[in-house]
């Protein structure tokens, strides 16, 4: 991901640039040093005793060879033969005060008369003993050739070395980056998301980097999500679940008050089957909502909230949870007056809540004091409020207070509020509902 504005540079670019700034430094120092080589190759070999000794040794060698050949002065073929083998010798030949050879010219092309012979110095004439009398020859040689060729083929070895030198310093700093990149990647795949890749300069390597690093953060943010709508369906699923005890507790009521003929007549004994029914129906519905919570996001979650009339939102439902409480051999004292007008509810989460309250009523109630159960009415809100004597020892079967925490969340998600007062003596808690009058 570019920044706007920010330029980009090519790797190809910058080798490219790389090459060609190894490449002229190269040649400077080729040509410097070549001229400097040659420099003191030239002045080492003007030194007149050296070219003395040069001279001395071919005239050496060629009286040997004519020796050896029975080489007279006329004898032209054999004498260039012995030239071209020396190949980088010059010699002329004077006998008699004539010319008769030169080994650049032949002279069946050129008349001896004609050619001008400046000789260099009298260090260059030696007399050599031919087969048919003595004669003087004139010896020049590039004796230097042989050092220029040395210099010349060590001056490129050098030059070719400096030019990878230069390239692969060039290329060494991004060679490290793709390096560092590496261990950056390996830290990654460790599974430390915290850890920022290192982006140096504008190329393609440096838009990996940062590439990375976005891909990073959005693979972060991927996980918190994933882990955040886990949590949350965890905690949704724990918070059913504990829901789904309170019911089933009642049902265990009903069934073993229809089991064992309680009933006063078959018209109760129908109205205990329809209240099993009922908070069946509802446990099915819990557990249904289970499995959508499992599969749904945060944000496909929808509270079908309301608007109910007071009177049939809570009627039934609170009498439902007073029966259960007196069948479990609590007292009882309710102080509702049902004005009329509408709280804005969910009704299954309503059936939650008092379960919830009812399941805590029963475990740190004492038996031997009254429940008092009493509603409240203000402008736009309406209160109930449920509260009982804690017995003196507590069994905390409830240390994490699931309970609790699942009443503030649905009631937080209706839109309205509970406040809760539990401690060694007292449990109260009110709930506080939107509400309309009519």
């Amino acid at each position: 991901m570019k920044v706007k504005g920010e330029k980009s540079i090519s790797l190809y670019l910058e080798w490219f640039l790389i090459l060609l700034f190894s490449g002229i430094i190269s040649l400077l120092f080729f040509i410097s040093s070549r001229f400097v080589i040659e420099q003191q190759i030239d002045k080492y070999h003007e030194n007149r005793n050296l070219i003395r000794n040069y001279n001395e040794k071919y005239i050496s060698q060629l009286q040997k060879y004519i020796i050896e050949q029975a080489v007279s002065s006329k004898d032209f073929n054999k004498l260039d033969k012995w030239v071209n083998d020396k190949k980088l010798i010059y010699i002329q030949i004077k006998k008699n005060n004539e010319w008769i050879y030169f080994s650049d010219f032949s002279m069946d092309e050129i008349q001896s008369e004609d050619y001008d012979f400046f000789p260099a110095s009298s260090d260059n004439y030696y007399n050599i003993n031919f087969s048919d009398g003595t004669a003087q020859v004139f010896i020049m040689g590039m004796y230097s050739y042989n050092s220029y060729m040395i210099a010349l083929i060590f001056n490129i070895i050098i030059s070719f070395v400096l030019f990878l030198i230069l390239t692969i310093l060039g290329i060494r700093k991004k060679i490290l980056y793709i390096n560092q990149l590496s261990q950056d990647i390996e830290i990654l795949e460790g599974g430390n998301l915290e850890y920022d890749v290192h982006v140096e300069g504008n190329d393609e390597i440096a838009a990996l980097a940062k590439g990375l690093n976005m891909m990073k953060i959005s693979f972060k943010n991927q996980i918190q999500q994933v882990e955040c709508l886990t949590k949350a369906n965890q905690e949704m699923i724990t918070k059913i679940s504990h829901d789904l005890r309170t019911p089933l507790t009642s049902v265990l009521l009903y069934t073993e008050i229809l089991q064992n003929e309680k009933y006063e007549d078959k018209e109760h004994r129908q109205e205990y089957l329809d209240k099993i029914v009922k908070k069946v129906q509802y446990m099915k519905d819990l557990s249904d909502r289970i499995l959508k919570y499992s599969t749904y996001s945060l944000e496909e979650r929808y509270i079908p909230t309301k608007y109910i009339s007071l009177y049939s939102a809570l009627y039934d439902e609170l009498s439902d949870m007073c029966y259960y409480l007196e069948k479990q051999g609590l007292k009882i004292k309710t102080n509702l007056r049902w004005k009329k007008g509408q709280i804005y509810i969910y009704e299954e989460y309503l059936i939650r809540i008092l379960d919830n309250i009812a399941s805590n009523i029963l475990k740190y109630t004492d038996k031997q004091k009254t429940v008092l159960i009493w509603d409240e009415y203000f402008i736009d809100e309406m209160c109930i409020t449920f509260e009982n004597t804690c017995k003196s020892k507590i069994n905390n079967t409830d240390s994490h207070n699931i309970g609790i925490q699942n009443i503030k969340m649905m009631i937080k998600e209706m839109n309205g509020s509970c406040e809760v007062i539990q401690n060694e003596e007292i449990f109260h808690i009110c709930l506080k509902f939107r509400y309309k009058n009519n």
